[in-house]
């Protein structure tokens, strides 16, 4: 009978003993999900998921965005609509070259290439981006970021939503 007592002893020592390995071990992984580490790569998958959505998403965009662009009409400059085609400018860049620099160079001097806004030169800042855009036509027998339809506007920007552009 002794010994049967000595054993129920022995025995709840060992369950007991076994419970707080247990607890401690359920601790220390907690603690570990809890690391920077545990959640800096949790993080990291996070963000590569939403980086994959995103992409996915962009590619959606940008297939809606052809589609708009392929129905719309007009000439783009900048991002503005233009009713100036090719010829028009390259008539303007001309017209305007051929001016002397003493009047091209003057503070109030602007055109809009047939968009909503304009482009001006200041001679008090001395800035004169007309220069720069009637030379660059001259060179390139085009100017930078005209496009003759949406559709090559979209092409070169394809994240970009055609209705946003300016009329």
């Amino acid at each position: 009978m002794e010994k049967i007592k000595q054993n129920k002893i022995w025995i709840t020592i060992v369950v007991i003993g076994i419970i707080v390995i247990g607890i401690l071990l359920a601790m220390l992984h907690q603690q570990k999900q809890n690391s920077p580490e545990a959640q800096s790569s949790s993080y990291v998958s996070s963000a590569k998921a939403s980086s994959a959505s995103t992409s996915v998403q962009d590619k959606n965009n940008e297939k809606a965005y052809a589609k708009k662009a392929a129905k719309m009409k007009g000439h783009v400059y900048s991002d503005y609509f233009t009713s100036w085609s090719k010829q028009d400018f390259k008539n303007w860049a001309n017209e305007y070259l051929a001016k002397p620099q003493s009047e091209r160079h003057q503070d109030g001097v602007k055109e809009s290439f047939g968009t909503s806004t304009s482009w001006e030169n200041s001679d008090t800042n001395m800035t004169y981006p007309l220069d720069k855009i009637a030379n660059q036509i001259q060179t390139d027998g085009v100017a930078t970021n005209y496009y003759d339809t949406v559709k090559e506007f979209n092409k070169a920007n394809p994240g970009f939503n055609p209705d946003d552009i300016k009329k």
